[in-house]
């Protein structure tokens, strides 16, 4: 938290892949590392009990290793990154 109910975060996922045909046959092993940034607003009600946050997101994943060459034709149609909202909720005990 920065101020007032401002926070960022950040997260990060190792993804150990299989990858496979359309037969389900394995055609290889291969290595992500997802990250996630956000930037929201912690809202709270009752007495600070409860809280909302809205924000927004960004995935990104800088890292891919073997992939097979047929995953990299499809994946080189979009970016290597995802903009997309986020929304928590919750109760503090």
């Amino acid at each position: 938290f920065w101020w007032k109910g401002v926070y960022t975060s950040v997260y990060a996922l190792n993804a150990f892949e299989k990858y496979l045909d359309e037969n389900n046959k394995k055609i290889g092993n291969g290595y992500t590392l997802y990250l996630d940034f956000y930037l929201g607003y912690q809202f709270k009600f009752f007495k600070n009990r409860f809280f909302f946050e809205p924000a927004i997101g960004c995935s990104y994943w800088p890292v891919r290793t073997n992939v097979p060459e047929s995953f990299k034709a499809l994946d080189k149609k979009w970016p290597n990154y995802f903009i997309q909202p986020g929304l928590d909720f919750g109760f503090k005990f």
